[in-house]
């Protein structure tokens, strides 16, 4: 049996697929009461799974290593976004350590971005789960809002898109412009 090459959509969460700091939340999403994901984000997922892609969420919550946020409220956030999303993830990672954490397991890791470590964990952990599927990074596509978004996907060799230019595709179609 020969594995099957697939295209693998990476997503950044916050102010990607859902309100972050940056948008209208005006703050770090700290639990699923914060959760607004962009309708747009949403249309586009639908787009790639309609192309025979999987999508993979990847996310720095640097705010458990910190103190600020506990773990459970990170995950039922995270929840609460694929749920939103029409459950459209395949799978979703967060890296839980901050370079300004106290103790050092949490300070220092392999999986923060920019470094690519979300990412391939990621990829080797749904190849696992699908077995006959593989992932090449040059079919592969990050979108981020941030520069650690874009250095992310440099570290990973896969292309890299800015989010508000992705999530503009969303509706052109429906207005006369480009349907991808």
């Amino acid at each position: 049996m020969t594995d099957k090459p697939t295209p693998v959509l990476y997503l950044d969460i916050d102010g990607t697929v859902r309100q972050g700091k940056d948008d209208a939340l005006g703050r770090f999403v700290n639990g699923p009461e914060d959760v607004v994901v962009f309708p747009e984000a949403v249309e586009m997922m639908r787009r790639w799974k309609a192309g025979g892609g999987r999508i993979i969420g990847v996310s720095n919550q640097g705010g458990i290593a910190l103190g600020i946020v506990d773990e459970r409220q990170v995950a039922a956030a995270m929840m609460e976004t694929h749920r939103q999303a029409g459950q459209l993830f395949d799978k979703m990672a967060y890296c839980r350590h901050h370079p300004n954490a106290e103790h050092p397991e949490m300070a220092r890791c392999w999986c923060r971005k920019p470094k690519a470590g979300l990412l391939i964990e990621s990829a080797l952990d749904l190849a696992a789960r699908r077995p006959g599927e593989i992932y090449p990074p040059y079919m592969g596509l990050m979108v981020g809002d941030r520069p650690e978004d874009a250095a992310c996907a440099e570290a990973a060799g896969v292309d890299f898109e800015d989010a508000v230019a992705w999530r503009s595709r969303a509706f052109r179609s429906e207005a006369g412009g480009d349907p991808q």
